[in-house]
C-alpha cells in the first residue's frame, strides 16, 4: 500500500477498500513501466485492471481496454525516449497531477454525498484534472470525457436512489391522469398484465424509463452534477458568513 508523503492530506480511512486497491496496483504497474513516480496513467492502468467498478465498464463499452491503454503509455515512453530509472524500494509517490486528481474525486464525495472515495469518482478525478497523461490516453483511444463522466454520475444518482427505496414497500405518490392514461391502467388490469391500477401505473413508469434510458443517464447527470454544484455553493457561503463573522468579533 502506498504510504508516501504525497498522499499525507488523504487517510486510508477516506478511501474505500476497491480505491486502496487500485492507488496499491498503481504502484505496481508504475514500477512494471520501471517509474519512479505515480502519475494519473498509473492510476488508469490500474482502474482498468480491475473489472469491479462501474467506470471501467463504461471505458470498456467505449473501447478502452486496460491493453490498449497499456499499449498507449508504451507508445508515450518510447516518443519521448524515456528511459526506465534505476528501481527504487522505496514507496513512490503522486505526481502533482495525481494528487490532483485525487483531491477532485475527494470533492465529488460531498456532491454526490458519499462518505468515502470510490473508484469511479477516482476517474472523475482524473478527468476533471485534464491535463494528465491519463486524460491524454482515454482521449487517444476515442473516449468522450464528458459522456464517461456523464454516465458514471447517472449511475452513483441510480445507485444513490436505490438505497433510499425500502424493498419491501414502494414510494406512494399523488398525480392526476386524464382519461386516456386511465384507460390504459384498466385495460392492463383487466386483462391481467397487472392486478391493481397502482401496480399498473408503476409498470407504465418502468417501461417509459427503460425507452428512453439514453435520456435518463444524461438526466441522471445533470442533476449530480447541480447537486454538487449546489454542496460548493452551500460551502463558500458558509465560508463568507463565517469570515464577515470573524470581522464583526
Amino acid at each position: 500500500m502506498i504510504m508516501s508523503d504525497s498522499l499525507t492530506s488523504y487517510s486510508l480511512e477516506q478511501l474505500d477498500p476497491a480505491t486502496q486497491a487500485v492507488l496499491a496496483q498503481a504502484e505496481i504497474e508504475a514500477r512494471a513501466f520501471e517509474h519512479n513516480y505515480i502519475g494519473t496513467e498509473h492510476l488508469l492502468l490500474a482502474l482498468l485492471a480491475s473489472q469491479e467498478n462501474f467506470g471501467t465498464r463504461v471505458l470498456q463499452t467505449l473501447g478502452v481496454s486496460y491493453s490498449r491503454a497499456q499499449k498507449a503509455l508504451e507508445h508515450i515512453d518510447r516518443q519521448h525516449a524515456q528511459k526506465g530509472e534505476p528501481p527504487t524500494e522505496q514507496p513512490i509517490g503522486l505526481t502533482s497531477r495525481a494528487v490532483a486528481a485525487v483531491t477532485l474525486a475527494r470533492s465529488e464525495t460531498n456532491g454526490m454525498r458519499l462518505p468515502l472515495i470510490t473508484p469511479e469518482l477516482l476517474l472523475i478525478g482524473i478527468i476533471r484534472e485534464g491535463e494528465g497523461i491519463g486524460a491524454g490516453i482515454l482521449r487517444s483511444l476515442g473516449a468522450d470525457l464528458e459522456k464517461v463522466r456523464a454516465q458514471i454520475y447517472a449511475h452513483l444518482v441510480r445507485a444513490g436512489k436505490a438505497s433510499d427505496v425500502s424493498p419491501v414497500k414502494g414510494n406512494v405518490i399523488t398525480c392526476r391522469i386524464n382519461d386516456q392514461d386511465l384507460a390504459a391502467i384498466d385495460a392492463l388490469v383487466e386483462a391481467g398484465v397487472r392486478t391493481t391500477r397502482s401496480e399498473a401505473a408503476a409498470w407504465l413508469i418502468h417501461v417509459g424509463i427503460d425507452a428512453n434510458k439514453a435520456l435518463f443517464d444524461t438526466v441522471y447527470g445533470t442533476v449530480a452534477e447541480i447537486r454538487r454544484l449546489r454542496v460548493i455553493a452551500q460551502s463558500l457561503a458558509q465560508d463568507v458568513t463565517s469570515s464577515s463573522s470573524e470581522e464583526k468579533g
